[in-house]
């Protein structure tokens, strides 16, 4: 093949950024901080605060005015921060690799997966940020608690752990035997080999959250890699919700174009490194509102695997 077959398009490559990238695990930054498409790179945001609760007024007098509280607005400021990655393909594998259409897939998906990669970590980052309250001797019971705490919170209470908290979690005898009665005295193996919606479906019965979200070990704090959490997320219906209903949080992204993604892929051909260059960038800011919506539990992963 000539060289000048192995060279790429050169310029915004919107066709290579729609493609979706190898998750094992799948990606939970954006179901706790839903992505928000925001048409700047810095501005000014309003989102609700929770209203604390006020006695309710007796013995007002006739004529007299009811005593009122104010709901005070809310708003902070948000800058967006640029996130990019560079991969290059020499010319001399392209055939190797099945021509320049598959090695331009290749060379955008490892470079748009760098970059969503770093956008999982800094969420996880933002919701796991200190060691939270010891739950080791009572699972259930400070799961349950956690979720009365944030119940106050609009959204859908979900608890996130990463691979390694859910692997001692599911080997802890207080959850073993809850697992053991929910599937109908099934063994231990048996019962891990069910489909994992199912199982997490199980969990979610068992720590009454409405979702179990599991995140890759890879992207966890690695400070706090014991670290769990409650935290409420939003349904999803609305992605403006938060200016009316308090909630925990969104990813501001900058996403100016009609395009599906907001990760946009440019490639180039380099005739002194003779190779094809792709390059993925992202533009955001990630906003916590309301930090109560969420409770940071302690795990202790790193001893026995029975309580």
């Amino acid at each position: 093949m000539s060289v000048n077959g192995n060279r790429t398009v050169t310029g915004s490559r919107p066709e290579l950024a729609e493609l979706p990238v190898n998750a094992p695990t799948g990606y939970v930054g954006s179901k706790i901080l839903p992505v928000m498409k925001v048409q700047a790179k810095a501005g000014t945001y309003y989102y609700s605060q929770l209203d604390a609760d006020a006695d309710a007024q007796t013995g007002r007098s006739a004529g007299v005015a009811p005593s009122a509280v104010t709901i005070a607005e809310a708003s902070s400021t948000f800058s967006a921060s640029e996130r990019i990655k560079r991969y290059k393909l020499p010319w001399e594998m392209i055939p190797l690799i099945g021509g320049l259409d598959k090695s331009d897939e290749r060379g955008a998906k490892a470079s748009k997966r760098s970059v969503m990669n770093a956008l999982e970590t800094a969420q996880l980052a933002e919701v796991v940020d200190a060691a939270g309250t010891s739950i080791t001797s009572a699972i259930q019971d400070g799961i349950v608690d956690a979720c009365d705490q944030v119940h106050r919170y609009s959204g859908r209470t979900a608890f996130v752990c990463n691979i390694g908290q859910y692997r001692w979690l599911i080997q802890q005898d207080e959850v073993k035997n809850m697992l053991l009665r929910t599937f109908g005295g099934t063994g231990m193996m048996e019962m891990l080999s069910v489909p994992p919606d199912v199982f997490k479906a199980a969990l979610q019965t068992l720590f009454l959250v409405d979702e179990v979200l599991i995140a890759d070990d890879q992207f966890w704090p690695y400070t706090y890699r014991t670290t769990a959490a409650v935290v409420k997320i939003p349904d999803g219906t609305d992605e403006m919700s938060f200016v009316s209903e308090p909630e925990y949080g969104r990813t501001m992204i900058y996403w100016p174009t009609g395009d599906a993604q907001p990760y946009e892929i440019n490639s180039f051909p380099d005739d002194d490194l003779r190779s094809n260059i792709f390059d993925c960038t992202e533009w955001d800011s990630i906003e916590e509102f309301n930090s109560g919506a969420k409770v940071l539990l302690q795990l202790d992963t790193s001893g026995s695997t029975t309580t």
